[in-house]
């Protein structure tokens, strides 16, 4: 079952025409998604981003982070973020292809995920300034029909409705929510929601 998504999956990143943004005045930046086989079923692995993070503290996330000046190209980025972030060596990921594009409203980066199959099990090694959790969530329970929620939070008096992924104790939001809605669409072949 597991290796059948996969190849669908790779499939449809390769031919499709993927959403590249290059606004101006924004940070360019990368995040590996990677998917590991636990027990014959996919799982999307995440991290949560520790206290001490510049960016979008205590969050749940994709390792990644900004393109530095030496990166011959954004898979570069994502895999040497997720190297420095969580320990998983460049050489151990299968990259499938890359999701849209997204930007973040209130950090200003312009986001490529790169989605990547890892080894399962494997030795993780995450950088306490960065992450203070690694977990992996099962494909089908994110694709579950119950899985996502929308809810109305408050953000300094301004009140926003929220799509998320309640899972396990964790909130999966934000630029994240929306990079596993772009993933979940691709495996179910249905089209790119609207940004939520």
């Amino acid at each position: 079952m597991a290796s059948h998504i996969l190849s669908r999956l790779a499939r449809a990143l390769t031919a499709r025409s993927r959403r590249a943004l290059s606004p101006p005045d924004t940070t360019v930046a990368a995040v590996l998604v990677p998917l590991l086989v636990v027990e014959s079923a996919l799982h999307v692995l995440f991290t949560r981003r520790s206290a001490e993070h510049p960016h979008h503290r205590g969050q749940v996330a994709f390792p990644g982070g900004r393109r530095a000046a030496d990166d011959p190209d954004l898979a570069h980025t994502a895999l040497r973020e997720a190297h420095e972030e969580v320990g998983i060596a460049p050489a151990d990921v299968t990259l499938l292809g890359a999701l849209d594009d997204l930007e973040t409203v209130g950090s200003r980066f312009v986001i490529t995920p790169w989605v990547g199959v890892v080894p399962h099990p494997y030795a993780w090694r995450p950088c306490p300034r960065e992450v203070d959790a690694i977990f992996t969530v099962p494909l089908d329970s994110l694709r579950a029909p119950e899985a996502e929620r929308e809810e109305v939070w408050d953000f300094g008096g301004r009140r926003i409705p929220v799509r998320h992924f309640p899972v396990d104790g964790h909130v999966i939001w934000g630029a994240t929510h929306r990079i596993t809605r772009n993933l979940l669409d691709l495996v179910d072949g249905t089209p790119p929601c609207a940004a939520s």
